[in-house]
């Protein structure tokens, strides 16, 4: 009796597989690379740009701050026989403190230039799944893969038509 039991349910087991192999060869799959769309797709040098643009005023004040400390730097060594021990040493602590704050700065505005960019990057990451979506939609596709793919046809690869699309929908922002 237990014997029989095993036997029905490895049948049953086996009559599923095969009835799933024969509805797989109905779904039509293909792949894009996500990294290419993410570094070749218009809208990402745009990201970038405005990034760049929107930090453009606090990356001057860093810079001026840092040719600041550089002429106190210069100014002490040249004039380093000339000033007192006590105005070398308040001139010492002047640069060590604007120093301090310089990095702060820098590190602070690193810090908030990679959140921008993370959320920016966020919302076109959004906008590339619509339309990866858009485009399966069109080829009739019922899967995309987006990563762990060893090899993929170019048939099967949806990349380029994804690209042409980011395109568009850029052209058409302009």
């Amino acid at each position: 009796m237990l014997m029989t039991n095993r036997w029905v349910i490895l049948l049953v087991a086996l009559v599923c597989s095969l009835s799933g192999v024969s509805h797989a060869a109905d779904v039509s799959v293909a792949v894009v690379d996500v990294v290419r769309l993410q570094s070749e797709a218009p809208q990402v040098g745009q990201v970038r740009a405005r990034i760049k643009q929107e930090f453009a005023g606090r990356e001057t004040k860093v810079a001026e701050q840092a040719a600041q400390i550089a002429q106190l730097e210069e100014k002490l060594v040249r004039d380093r026989l000339d000033i007192s021990d006590a105005e070398a040493k308040s001139l010492q602590r002047d640069i060590r403190s604007r120093t301090l704050r310089l990095e702060n700065a820098k590190e602070e505005l690193e810090s908030d230039r990679r959140l921008r960019l993370s959320e920016e990057m966020d919302h076109l990451r959004r906008v590339l799944s619509e339309v990866i979506a858009e485009v399966a939609t069109v080829e009739e596709l019922d899967v995309v893969l987006e990563s762990g793919v060893t090899w993929v046809s170019e048939r099967a690869n949806i990349t380029d038509k994804v690209l042409a699309r980011m395109r568009e929908l850029n052209d058409a922002e302009q």
